[in-house]
């Protein structure tokens, strides 16, 4: 396929997040296409070719205990006027749609020759290289994050190392094409630009 500037700002704008409830029930992956989605993500730039990235992926019976993980952990951690049952018991259905969580790390070079940042930023364009390699394999999928993401007890449970960061949980299923999704929009980048002449 030709790219020209029209396709690859289309290919951009069709991007999209997939949830859960977007998926098909009983979603799987071949892992043969998840080695792919990884191989494109490690194409992204990085200062130094530190390549920060990490992954961790569940698959199989790994899901299930992902989401038994996460349920526990949210348990844990959230206050009682902050709990939800029906968001307690969501978490043992999820795996019923999930094919694959890829758990995305930026693990810290170990000579620090760059700034934190530029690896953290290395590793959400990695990210993107998968958002954006999702429709071209048929798969749907999201970045999940928040308070369980980022919660020592979820650091524990995948053993990470003391300089590492975690950036998200990819889910990955297959989409349910009956699913209903608002449409997309984004505020104009001119409204978020300020131009400097002199």
């Amino acid at each position: 396929m030709e790219m020209t500037e029209q396709t690859v700002s289309d290919w951009i704008k069709k991007r999209q997040s997939t949830f859960v409830n977007g998926l098909k029930e009983g979603s799987t992956i071949p892992d043969s296409v998840i080695e792919k989605l990884l191989e494109n993500a490690s194409w992204a730039p990085s200062h130094g070719l530190v390549q920060a990235w990490n992954f961790k992926v569940f698959a199989g019976e790994g899901v299930k205990r992902f989401f038994k993980a996460q349920q526990e952990i949210y348990k844990q951690i959230t206050p009682p006027d902050k709990f939800f049952d029906f968001k307690y018991e969501a978490y043992s259905e999820k795996w019923k749609r999930v094919s694959h969580i890829v758990v995305v790390i930026a693990r810290r070079d170990p000579y620090k020759r760059f700034p934190e940042q530029e690896d953290l930023v290395s590793v959400a364009c990695a990210i993107e290289n998968i958002y954006l390699s999702l429709a071209a394999f048929g798969i749907g999928g999201y970045l999940s994050t928040g308070d369980i993401c980022y919660s020592n007890e979820m650091r524990d449970f995948l053993e990470l190392e003391d300089d590492d960061t975690l950036m998200g949980f990819f889910v990955l299923g297959e989409p349910d094409e009956s699913f209903q999704r608002p449409p997309r929009t984004r505020i104009a980048a001119a409204d978020k630009t300020e131009w400097i002449r002199k």
